[in-house]
C-alpha cells in the first residue's frame, strides 16, 4: 500500500496524479506485487510540511533487503522525475509492515 501525502498549495493535482500513477508503477514492478494500490491525499491543516511524501508500507515477510528495496525505488522515481521533468521534491519512506489482513470481508 502506498500513501502519498502532498501540500496542495505547491503541487497541482495533476502533477500529483501522474506521480501517484508513477510510484505505484514503480513499486509493482521493483516489488513484483501486481496488487499495489496508491492514496494520495492533501491534509486540510498543514504545519511545516513536505511538498510531497511518499509512504510504501509493504509486508515484512515480502521484503528480502529494506536498504536495497529502498535504494531500488528511489532510482526508479528518480528516473522517472528526470525523464517527466518533475520538479518537486519527494520524500521518500518505506514501512516494512507485521499486518494481518481480511479482505472482503
Amino acid at each position: 500500500m502506498i500513501n502519498v501525502e502532498y501540500d496542495n498549495s505547491k503541487v497541482s493535482e495533476a502533477d500529483i496524479k501522474k506521480l501517484s500513477e508513477a510510484v505505484r508503477d514503480i513499486v509493482s514492478r521493483v516489488t513484483g506485487i501486481e496488487d499495489v494500490f496508491t492514496y494520495t491525499n492533501s491534509a486540510e491543516i498543514k504545519v511545516k510540511i513536505a511538498p510531497i511524501e511518499v509512504f510504501v508500507r509493504m509486508t515484512k515477510k515480502k521484503i528480502k533487503d529494506e536498504d536495497s528495496l529502498i535504494k531500488q525505488i528511489k532510482e526508479e522515481i528518480s528516473k522517472w522525475k528526470k525523464m517527466s521533468a518533475f520538479r518537486h521534491p519527494i520524500n521518500l519512506t518505506l514501512i516494512p509492515m507485521d499486518w494481518k489482513v481480511e479482505i472482503g470481508i
